[in-house]
């Protein structure tokens, strides 16, 4: 057997790059959405994604994670027979309950009215359609992420958001004029056609190339179940965690809306702030696109280093994880504060969502490091604990809605601070079960060092913000972002947290940019 192997950092910088191209592209249509539908569109379509993430999480059933996995740990110790039956098992298991979440849908039909606003059911509709494609191919992606080739996922995302893209945004305008209801069927309709277009290009790579991966010869004497257990063991905790996540998600609308009754606010009043919420949170999980590749790499990276007994190796993959979300959360964190509201005016001509933005900006740090904390856990066979986190945050979330938004009084800010709460929850006691479980090996100095690039990256993004105040918001956000990302990498490399050689190992960026980092003074020969 041979295979196209990926270090872990190389993978993570190539699902990251995948990421960065896919958002930039779906800010775009989120752009159209908000302009064409505003705040009111935006609120409904939000209203209609619980229900269907709770029907595809429980259609997946957590496999993605749990097949790649297993079959990173047999691969490692030469089981392929074993690795080939977690194969073929998830992929039945996935088209069977994702047509059978297809069928509970339409059967619930009838009393879909009761939960939800009318004008959404026609997109609900068209999004169930989905789910046995998203079932397959994120069994597909797990497998790929397991044998740790990143390249036909990143390709896959690529050409899903591309098709997305140029399908969603003419379909949405064109259909908008009749109401927001066909407005967002429009958006579901477009959103199909991309999750099938990067199905197939995934699918393509391994008929033609990879298929023979995992066919052997050998048998194995190890019985069928030890792999529905291995399966299991990540497989059900990752769902159970899904599952309150996406119930604290649907949950929150009702709460909120009540909170917000009980402070003498309307509901239509209630909706449009929610879309403008909405809207800060899609800007300030941009920046996840780095730490959910290192999340989506690490699962098999470390389930490879513990199946080896190497722990040495594993203390290492945990401390990069962590350094590595944390560097992009710090640097996150200055630009929405220096340029948040920038951000919303340009892109959503909502000043309501940068103010939001700006003030939920200092949790960065504890958002984006909650995905790798549960992806080590996950790898560490303590997929469990992060259910558990998951359903404490998620009470916490809940009941600081209700507290800061009815008793408090505090309005959307409200919202905003219970969400950061439940954030800072989850990161915190994600954190403590890790070292419960596994030595770390963390550099504080390093950490210190993030910390004071981003501080230094700050100065010229508050210059931008005092000199350029006259000009289009826009035009702001761009040199915020552009001086404040050239300042913090080049001091970041002076404070020694990256060589120019390691630089110059990310895909496609890497070498250019490495090329010019030599001509700096005294960073050449680093």
């Amino acid at each position: 057997m041979t295979r196209s192997r990926q270090s872990f950092l190389h993978g993570a910088a190539v699902l990251a790059f995948a990421g960065i191209v896919t958002r930039v592209m779906a800010l775009a249509v989120q752009m159209v959405m908000a302009r064409t539908m505003g705040a009111q569109g935006f609120g409904l379509f939000q209203t209609i994604s619980p229900p269907y993430f709770l029907l595809v999480t429980l259609a997946t059933f957590g496999l993605p994670p749990a097949v790649s996995k297993v079959i990173a740990e047999n691969l490692a110790v030469g089981d392929v027979a074993r690795a080939r039956k977690a194969w073929i098992m998830a992929n039945a298991w996935s088209a069977a309950s994702g047509l059978a979440m297809v069928c509970l849908a339409f059967a619930l039909s009838p009393h879909l009215q009761r939960f939800m606003d009318p004008r959404a059911i026609p997109a609900f509709f068209a999004m169930v359609l989905r789910i046995p494609i998203v079932c397959l191919s994120s069994v597909l992606s797990g497998f790929y992420m397991g044998i740790q080739n990143q390249t036909p996922p990143a390709l896959a995302w690529i050409v899903e958001t591309t098709v997305r893209a140029a399908a969603s945004v003419p379909l949405m305008i064109w259909m908008s004029p009749w109401g927001v209801r066909y407005g967002a069927l429009a958006l579901v309709i477009g959103g199909g056609m991309g999750e099938l277009a990067g199905y197939l290009t995934m699918l393509g790579t391994y008929g033609l190339r990879d298929r023979r991966l995992l066919v052997t010869v050998q048998r194995t004497a190890r019985p069928a179940r030890g792999v529905v257990r291995d399966l299991a063991q990540v497989a059900v905790p990752t769902m159970l965690s899904n599952v309150l996540g996406v119930v604290a998600f649907a949950a929150e609308p009702t709460v909120m809306y009540q909170a917000f009754l009980e402070a003498g606010v309307s509901r239509r009043e209630a909706t449009a702030m929610y879309g403008a919420f909405g809207m800060a949170m899609e800007l300030l999980f941009m920046p996840t696109v780095l730490s959910g590749a290192i999340s989506s790499v690490i699962v098999p990276a470390i389930s490879e280093a513990k199946a080896l007994h190497d722990d040495r190796l594993v203390a290492r993959r945990i401390a990069q994880s962590i350094h590595a979300a944390m560097f992009v959360a710090l640097f996150a964190a200055a630009l929405f504060i220096a340029s948040g509201e920038d951000a919303a005016t340009a892109l959503y001509r909502n000043p309501t969502a940068g103010q939001l933005l700006a003030y939920l900006a200092p949790s960065c740090l504890f958002f984006y490091l909650s995905d790798p904390l549960f992806a080590v856990l996950q790898g560490l066979n303590r997929a469990f604990v992060s259910t558990v986190i998951t359903f404490l945050s998620s009470a916490v979330r809940l009941a600081c809605i209700y507290e800061f938004v009815a008793a408090g009084h505090q309005g959307i800010r409200g919202l905003a601070s219970a969400v950061a709460t439940s954030g800072i929850v989850a990161a915190v006691l994600g954190m403590l079960a890790v070292r419960r479980y596994h030595d770390l090996d963390l550099d504080l100095s390093m950490s210190a060092k993030m910390a004071l690039a981003a501080a230094i990256a700050w100065l010229p993004m508050g210059a931008v913000q005092h000199h350029a105040a006259l000009q289009a918001a826009w035009i702001q956000f761009a040199l915020c972002a552009l001086a404040g990302m050239t300042t913090y990498v080049i001091s970041a490399m002076y404070l020694g947290l990256a060589t120019v050689d390691e630089i110059a190992r990310i895909p496609v960026v890497g070498e250019p940019l490495a090329r010019a980092m030599r001509r700096l003074p005294y960073l050449g020969a680093r």
